[in-house]
């Protein structure tokens, strides 16, 4: 019985002590979650040299095939970073990713981080060119209840017959234990002529250390070419430096 109890202090005395990485959060100072499927450049509040590798897969459930992006964040000044991301399909490279995010302001009396991000995303075969901007607010309501909202502009095809539409995303997340985090994230593309695309994902967030954060959940999404829903295996797996 005194082996059970001391075995359990010593665990409830490292959780303890533990200290969630900035590779888990949206922001430095509030401790907002960071979505797994559109995630932000480094934490608002980045500081310069600040270092981060991840990758996002998502896996087909009805196909099998696999859409996996690794992702360089780099902390360029103080709240200024910088991202380069290389989609890939199976293992066919597709897509360069390059992303600029700037932090605006970060409130500890009003619970609130503000920021901006936008990327360049040029398809690696075809040249077309897409370029996304988006407002980035995040929020911590009390203790385990937080969120993060980013609304924003699509314009894809830039460099021929441009075609702009409307990004609205929202993530509300509860954390369950100082590793452990419970969210759901919804991803929305509206179209100038009404068209509504999602993406529905239910995830689990797992901080095994101080530098490394795995991000699980199943996804259901309308935003493949075809607009038919289909379901996702998806995890983020993040490295802090």
């Amino acid at each position: 019985m005194w082996l059970l109890t001391s075995a359990f202090v010593s665990e409830a005395s490292e959780e303890a002590l533990f200290l969630e990485s900035d590779a888990a959060h949206s922001d430095r100072v509030l401790r907002v979650p960071e979505p797994m499927v559109y995630d932000l450049v480094r934490p608002l509040g980045v500081k310069q040299g600040d270092l981060e590798v991840n990758a996002l897969v998502d896996v087909s459930a009805a196909t099998g095939d696999v859409s996996w992006a690794p992702e360089l964040e780099y902390g360029l000044a103080d709240d200024i970073g910088v991202e380069l991301e290389l989609p890939i399909e199976n293992t066919r490279h597709e897509r360069y990713k390059l992303a600029i995010q700037q932090t605006l302001q970060v409130s500890s009396a009003r619970g609130m981080a503000t920021g901006w991000q936008a990327f360049v995303d040029m398809h690696k075969h075809s040249k077309a060119v897409s370029v996304d901007a988006t407002y980035i607010v995040a929020k911590r309501w009390n203790e385990p209840w937080s969120s993060l909202s980013m609304l924003g502009l699509r314009v894809q095809d830039v460099n021929r017959r441009a075609r702009a539409g409307y990004l609205l995303n929202h993530s509300v997340f509860y954390d369950a234990s100082t590793r452990v985090t419970l969210g759901m994230e919804i991803n929305q593309e509206i179209s100038r002529g009404g068209t509504w695309r999602y993406r529905l994902t239910p995830q689990v967030h797992y901080d095994a250390s101080e530098r490394y954060t795995l991000q699980m959940g199943m996804a259901v999404s309308t935003l493949n070419p075809a607009q038919s829903a289909e379901k996702l295996w998806s995890f983020r797996l993040i490295r802090l430096f």
